[in-house]
């Protein structure tokens, strides 16, 4: 009846058979993958949140398919104040990082051809490739003492469908960051393959994309 796209198999696991069985329990617990971060005791400017929900402009619908222009305005006005200059009209605002990913899944690949994205990471990312028809494979990072991109397994999991690499900077769940050596070697090799590749920066890092050009922005604030 419905799309193969669909046809996700979710078996449980040991891990999540006893955290069920904890939840039943009433047993207190402490969820080191908790990554919601309303939930993760962060302070927030409260006041400010909800007085900006009473501003009039709400209650005026003006859609914009890139968001609203005084949004984009603000974020490149962020960036501005820390040494990048970006043009409001070349920000895309969405309403969530699985939505950037879908728009990205789209414009780069066409279905059945390949994305790539390390292993360990976000496990969302297969279901948001199946749900576009993309074919998700895996590369791996390696632990010798720190983490680090397995790039000889790397470039062996490229074929000639692949067509973008994701990188999660810092890496979730292993809170690893891209080195700058490695970001200069997956960009020659994004260049050699004509791939792209996406690195999402969390925190206060910018989130950007180069289309093989090898180019890419990086804000350590």
């Amino acid at each position: 009846m419905f799309s193969s796209r669909l046809n996700w198999t979710l078996p449980r696991n040991r891990l999540s058979a006893l955290l069920s069985e904890k939840r039943l329990t009433n047993t207190r617990l402490l969820d080191l993958t908790e990554s919601n971060p309303t939930r993760a005791g962060l302070a927030y400017p409260g006041a400010e949140i909800l007085a900006s929900l009473t501003d009039e402009r709400a209650l005026h619908y003006d859609p914009s398919p890139r968001g609203p222009a005084h949004a984009r305005e603000a974020v490149a006005g962020y960036y501005r104040d820390r040494g990048l200059s970006i043009d409001p009209n070349r920000v895309l605002l969405t309403a969530s990082t699985s939505e950037a990913y879908a728009y990205l899944f789209k414009l780069l690949a066409n279905p059945g051809d390949e994305i790539l994205a390390p292993r360990p990471s976000y496990p969302l990312f297969e279901f948001l490739a199946g749900l576009e028809s993309v074919h998700m494979r895996q590369y791996p990072l390696r632990y010798d003492g720190v983490w680090h991109v397995d790039f000889d397994a790397l470039e062996q999991t490229i074929t000639p469908r692949t067509r973008a690499i994701v990188v999660v900077n810092p890496n979730n769940p292993t809170g690893s960051f891209l080195k700058h050596a490695e970001l200069g070697r997956l960009e020659a090799l994004a260049v050699r393959h004509g791939l792209a590749h996406k690195n999402t920066y969390y925190w206060r890092r910018s989130f950007s994309s180069s289309l093989g050009d090898g180019s890419c922005t990086q804000s350590d604030d």
